[in-house]
């Protein structure tokens, strides 16, 4: 496979680019201890991280098509690394959400950019490179929760014949170290991703907006994804918040073995990734999107009912596969019915509607855990997997074409 840099480092940016999003996620109930924060108050916080991290996605698109996704792909994971130090020094709730502002700006400067890179650098076998970068991503996914929560943790966990012990930096020193690897990752895309684009600079930056605003009126297809990435993003996002404070709160367990926990949901997001990436290519799209958001209703009230450490880890687990499963799907089926040269400006819209509107999912699911319970936020989940299934069936499968 050609351009092996392109998916290395797109999978190592990926990657980072949710790591951010979970370490905030594992991190939560020790920001909400500091700065006494409750449910909803912390809810906030994680949509206005998440509402920026998809509402950038648009500018993102176009900057992506009218630079290079190279470059914005750089940028983002740079600004992400900055937004981590920042976040380590934050002196108040006012401010800390600010930094997180920040880091959605910078964490939503990714998807368009990424995704669009490997579309064009794989126009065939585009399900399979779009497979192989989230597995990538998620690799790093899972190893994030369970780093995060050893490093931040001063639990002593019992596990199977062995104890699991924490080093208990904290919240603040936690987020200052993954800034580190951002840095590298960011430095690493600048220099050794070589694969040469070709921008759009003939028309004007008028007319590309005015391009990208007609996208999902003028293409049903697309107009149908964008209702369905809102509905998936919000129960992805809504898990991607509040699983591991659900599993310690509600389900009682350590902080540690919650982030082990959200650790197996990522890591089988890889297994996901790569049933997506190569049942993209040979199946049906839209029956592939249908099934995964109906397993995933199913596994969410599994999880829902379980009641021991087994039920509660193969829920996870599958909840892990779905989710990740319908990714690469929908990305090779938005390249498929949109012109290359729109293609990343059409990312920007599909990644806003994933992580803007689906980014609404935390201050939902703290309102819903303040008013109702915590238990509360599951079912809410499994309402969106169902509205999303729903929308799925009118999709259309469409045939390839690199056409311009």
């Amino acid at each position: 496979m050609k351009h092996k840099s392109v998916l290395l480092f797109t999978s190592l940016a990926h990657s980072l680019d949710h790591s951010y999003i979970i370490v905030f996620s594992i991190l939560m109930p020790l920001m909400m201890d500091e700065f006494s924060m409750s449910y909803e108050e912390i809810g906030l916080i994680g949509s206005v991280l998440g509402f920026f991290f998809g509402l950038n996605a648009i500018p993102a698109g176009f900057l992506s098509d009218r630079i290079s996704s190279r470059k914005i792909a750089s940028l983002s994971v740079l600004l992400c690394s900055a937004a981590a130090i920042l976040v380590s020094i934050a002196w108040n709730k006012m401010i800390l959400a600010l930094f997180f502002v920040v880091m959605g700006i910078g964490a939503g400067l990714y998807h368009p950019s990424g995704i669009s890179l490997v579309s064009k650098a794989f126009e065939e076998h585009r399900s399979k490179a779009m497979g192989i970068h989230g597995i990538g991503g998620n690799v790093g996914q899972a190893l994030t929760p369970i780093l995060t929560g050893l490093l931040a943790s001063r639990e002593v966990v019992p596990l199977f014949a062995i104890s699991i012990v924490g080093l208990g930096l904290g919240w603040r020193t936690t987020y200052a170290i993954w800034a580190i690897p951002g840095l590298i990752v960011a430095a690493g895309i600048l220099m050794f991703v070589k694969f040469k684009e070709k921008p759009v600079k003939e028309d004007t930056i008028p007319n590309m907006l005015k391009d990208m605003a007609k996208i999902p009126f003028d293409n049903r297809n697309i107009g149908i994804l964008l209702i369905l990435t809102s509905f998936q993003g919000l129960y992805f996002n809504g898990l991607v918040y509040f699983l591991p404070t659900i599993i310690k709160d509600v389900k009682f367990a350590p902080l540690i073995i919650a982030a082990l926990l959200t650790t197996l949901k990522e890591g089988m997001g890889a297994f996901g990734q790569a049933f997506g990436g190569w049942a993209g290519d040979k199946y049906s799209k839209r029956n592939l999107l249908i099934v995964f958001n109906l397993v995933s209703t199913g596994a969410l009230l599994w999880f829902f009912f379980a009641e021991n450490a087994v039920f509660l880890a193969f829920s996870v687990a599958i909840i892990g596969i779905s989710v990740y499963a319908f990714q690469p799907v929908q990305n090779s089926l938005v390249a498929d019915s949109i012109p290359v040269t729109l293609r990343g400006r059409a990312y920007g819209l599909s990644f806003f509607t994933s992580y803007g509107i689906g980014g609404l999912a935390p201050f939902f699911s703290g309102l819903v855990a303040v008013t109702f319970s915590l238990t509360a936020v599951i079912p809410l989940m499994v309402v969106f997997a169902v509205i999303a299934t729903v929308v799925a069936t009118q999709i259309r499968d469409v045939k390839v074409t690199n056409a311009p």
